[in-house]
């Protein structure tokens, strides 16, 4: 993953609004006029520097179909998303010199009966302490989830693990973690996305505004509400995520947590949300 640093994820079960298929459409459409724009111009000056490729898999046996230079077939690609295939990718590559990966988003279901999916992005901050740029991460996130009432959702900086950072400490299983996701909230992260039957045990968006725990509140339209704890991702210190994990403690999973030498990566507070009042 050469040159990115920021991790974005969301998962999803098949309550969206206008189904599946189209929370996908909106994942990967916003991804490429928002999060990948940069990378969308520089691959339309034709120099060949960066180069797009992408592939639909539409079920677990099928062979992928291939978009190489996707923005050239991009209604064809958003077809085969609005099906609701076992997988989607989309890959920037630069090969100046080398291969590089610049950027990538993606999704596939978790489970085989494809009640649950996920999609993720890979990108570079190239200054985790400018505001600006680091709201233009969550505007992100807003948008591609703000009519697919998704179940969860983070942005994490030098984080890759698909796991989340309660998922590693308290030991739950991934599965575990995606199927009760409308139960316990799944983790937090500097941003956190929080679904609605969670956000509505909190008292809401007025409540989590009130509580000063995050930098900025924003409510999804289908429902759930995305929560920055910090200006930047830089700024997100211990003491802020100490406030997050208090704001939020009430919909977290119990258990006291423990680190996991497998991944020295995870932040988290080291407390059992059983005990915060």
């Amino acid at each position: 993953m050469s040159g990115m640093n920021v991790y974005i994820e969301a998962s999803f079960d098949t309550a969206a609004p206008d189904g599946p298929g189209e929370s996908l459409v909106q994942w990967f459409r916003t991804a490429w006029v928002q999060l990948f724009r940069s990378l969308v111009e520089a691959e339309a000056k034709g120099d060949g520097e960066v180069e797009s490729r992408a592939h639909v898999v539409q079920h677990i046996d099928d062979r992928p179909r291939r978009f190489p230079h996707v923005g050239a077939a991009w209604e064809q690609f958003e077809e085969g998303l609005a099906m609701f295939p076992w997988a989607a990718d989309i890959t920037f590559l630069s090969y100046r010199g080398e291969l590089c990966e610049l950027g990538r988003t993606s999704s596939y279901h978790t489970l085989g009966d494809g009640s649950i999916w996920r999609a993720s992005a890979s990108v570079s901050a190239d200054a985790p302490d400018d505001a600006e740029s680091c709201a233009a991460l969550v505007d992100f996130l807003h948008a591609a989830l703000d009519t697919s009432n998704p179940t969860f959702g983070r942005i994490e900086w030098r984080n890759f693990n698909e796991l989340t950072n309660l998922d590693a400490v308290l030991r739950r299983k991934k599965r575990t973690s995606r199927r009760e996701s409308r139960r316990f909230l799944r983790g937090y992260a500097w941003a956190t996305v929080c679904p609605a039957e969670l956000a509505a045990r909190l008292g809401g968006a007025a409540a989590l505004e009130n509580s000063r725990a995050f930098h900025r509140v924003l409510p999804l339209r289908a429902g759930g509400v995305l929560l920055q704890a910090s200006d930047t991702l830089a700024g997100y210190t211990d003491q802020v995520m100490e406030r997050v994990f208090e704001a939020l403690a009430p919909v977290l999973p119990q258990g006291e947590p423990h680190p996991d030498p497998a991944y020295p990566e995870m932040r988290f507070v080291p407390r059992d949300a059983a005990g915060v009042r």
